[in-house]
């Protein structure tokens, strides 16, 4: 038996309730029919072109997508955007497009809880609770040892599988550390109060990086896209098992998506 879009909503929702989306965020099924059987889903960070080929080559007809596919608003819905073309593609060929974005960054289990684990965190907590949960973005926690700043930054580089890595030292010892998967600077001050004495995050501006040097506080760039598609491979097996366990016969694959960025 199939899923149907309905039924794999369900389940997201449970993985990332979109209670914990942020106001201005748009989360949900931003493309398709809810009673449609899905046979394949794709898990992507993005909807994208090369996306949307894999999707056809695989026979998938659900991708779920960390970013939205429809963020702001809409006003034409034609195929001179290269944007809503896409949109128009998934639509033609019977292609359902959801999105979990902020909801899946703060929800337990989430993009940043993955990212704390992947360096190696201890003792970790929420560092901007939601009121009335657990949930909330980014994460804090420490190193069972200090490290030299340098060192962290290559162990965030190679758990990430980035070529390079950008940070800026504010001359602290690496031990409690804060993280924000995607782009985080807004929540700096958040780190500072935690007492993390290194914050990992992306999407770093250069004066937002003196700032943090000023206070005190390493900043090491994990890059957006590296800190959010960590999480791709854990959402499609955690989809898996529950579709599993729900007797669906949906399959549940991972799309190869290529960096954005080059280094020359």
């Amino acid at each position: 038996m199939l899923a149907a879009v309905k039924d794999v909503i369900r389940i997201l929702n449970e993985i990332a309730p979109p209670s914990l989306a942020e106001e201005w965020d748009n989360v949900g099924l931003m493309v398709g029919r809810t009673d449609e059987p899905v046979r394949v889903i794709l898990c992507a960070l993005d909807y994208s072109a090369e996306v949307l080929a894999q999707a056809r080559e695989l026979r998938a007809n659900l991708i779920v997508t960390h970013h939205p596919a429809i963020f702001k608003g809409i006003r034409h819905l034609t195929d001179e955007d290269w944007h809503t073309s896409l949109l128009l593609d998934a639509a033609r060929e019977n292609i359902a497009v959801f999105s979990a974005h902020t909801n899946l960054d703060s929800a337990i289990g989430g993009i940043n809880d993955v990212l704390a684990e992947l360096l190696g965190l201890d003792g970790v907590e929420t560092l901007c609770e939601q009121a009335g949960t657990l949930a909330g973005i980014g994460r804090v926690g420490v190193l069972p040892e200090p490290k030299e700043v340098a060192v962290f930054a290559d162990t965030v580089r190679e758990k990430l599988g980035l070529p390079h890595i950008t940070y800026a030292p504010a001359g602290a010892m690496v031990r409690k550390v804060a993280v924000c998967s995607g782009a985080g600077m807004d929540f700096l001050d958040a780190a500072l109060r935690s007492g993390a004495d290194t914050y990992v995050t992306g999407d770093v501006k250069y004066h937002e990086a003196q700032d943090a040097v000023g206070k005190g506080i390493n900043v090491i760039d994990g890059t957006h896209q590296a800190t959010e598609l960590i999480m791709m491979n854990h959402l499609a097996d955690r989809l898996a098992l529950r579709l599993s366990r729900d007797s669906y016969a949906t399959r549940v694959l991972v799309a190869k998506e290529t960096p954005l960025f080059r280094v020359l």
